[in-house]
């Protein structure tokens, strides 16, 4: 069934740029081009959602900072706010809370950020949806320190009387003139830090300034898919880079393998603990910088299979280093950028060549997707 977005056909909002294409074929273009790049890798077919309405469990909203009352929208290429709050796209827990931060926001009395004048406070709200638990996450992205005390203060009152849907509120400063959502310094609002997600048998948990995959159904496939392929791989330990909060990693605990994930992110390092031991997982997880060399692994013995999910930029040098170093017999490397996939698999030739490929459609209607690659090794060392 073809998807509808009322936005879209009044020309109010193009974040769907593939949408006339319709589902399938917006799915079909991405394989398109994965053909076109990897045309010798064994290619499986794309996995896409039928129904993406309410698949997204994540979304960055800005505030209008022109508009009386507030309205919520997202930033186009012009940084613009298309006032759009009820995205099709989005889970309905997403959308039933915009109601709730507009009488949040007024009564924190926080700012909306203009751009123009780089002034005011608000700059984004981040949420995130747990579709099994019906609990909300929100993060609050701000100029300055100047309104936290205000926010928590009124989230305390909210949440002792009971009104409230959010089960987690965090508070991130980003102080730059930019449309950046990373903060450069992360503030706790409620007591309670960590909102679980359930990804098939996977328990994840999340921080308000975590990585979180986008499409609940899609990372579903993808992280079982990751499982599949570790099942039928080589026997012996993994070492899990990028790992975030660990879903790859866990993936791997879970078909028995010891796992031992690297993170630069001490938050998403407690966070991937905290699933390990929830479900009795044999997976290590260590706060490091992946510039780090190959000194840093001196302890941790051989790798038979080494999982990489890196940034949209690709592996950086070092990691590709430590790769090459470790010399594992798989690769397992998930990618938000085939062209970033691209590169780093001819910078890792001839050490290694990619043997299984398959897309996942993260995000429907767009262009953008993720890709899974394996990488066996060649025997031959660069």
């Amino acid at each position: 069934m073809d998807f509808r977005c009322t936005h879209f056909a009044a020309a109010r909002c193009r974040s769907c740029e593939l949408l006339p294409l319709g589902v399938s074929g917006s799915a079909d273009s991405k394989q398109s081009l994965l053909l076109q790049l990897f045309p010798d890798v064994s290619l499986q077919p794309m996995q896409f959602s039928s129904t993406p309405a309410g698949s997204r469990i994540r979304a960055r909203l800005a505030v209008n900072w022109q508009s009386s009352p507030l309205t919520f929208g997202f930033f186009d290429q012009q940084q613009r706010i298309v006032p759009i709050a009820d995205c099709p796209l989005h889970h309905p827990l997403i959308s039933a809370a915009v109601p709730f931060l507009a009488e949040f926001i007024q009564q924190a009395r926080l700012s909306p950020y203009d751009p123009d004048q780089d002034s005011g406070e608000l700059k984004f709200v981040v949420l995130t949806a747990a579709p099994d638990s019906s609990q909300l996450m929100v993060q609050w992205v701000l100029r300055s320190q100047e309104s936290i005390s205000r926010i928590r203060s009124l989230w305390n009152r909210l949440s002792q009387s009971g009104q409230t849907t959010v089960h987690v509120m965090g508070a991130g400063i980003q102080s730059q003139r930019t449309s950046r959502i990373g903060a450069d310094l992360e503030f706790s609002i409620s007591q309670t830090q960590q909102l679980e997600i359930r990804f098939g048998e996977l328990r994840l948990f999340f921080s308000p300034g975590g990585f979180v995959q986008t499409n609940h159904e899609i990372a579903t496939r993808l992280y079982a898919a990751a499982g599949q392929r570790i099942a039928l791989g080589i026997p012996g330990r993994v070492l899990d880079l990028y790992c975030g909060s660990g879903g790859f990693g866990l993936m791997a605990a879970m078909q028995g393998r010891r796992v031992l994930g690297l993170e630069k992110s001490q938050v998403a390092v407690e966070n991937a603990c905290t699933s390990a031991a929830v479900m009795g997982l044999n997976a290590e997880f260590r706060q490091c910088s992946l510039d780090a060399s190959l000194e840093a692994l001196a302890d941790a013995g051989r790798f038979s299979t080494v999982i990489c999910n890196p940034p949209r930029r690709g592996l950086d040098p070092a990691s590709r280093a430590l790769i090459q170093a470790l010399a594992p017999q798989r690769v397992l490397y998930s990618s938000c950028s085939p062209q970033s996939l691209a590169r780093d698999i001819q910078l890792l030739a001839p050490q290694f060549r990619p043997c299984w490929m398959q897309g996942f459609d993260m995000f429907p209607l767009t262009e953008h997707f993720e890709v899974l690659c394996e990488l066996e090794q060649t025997g031959s060392k660069s």
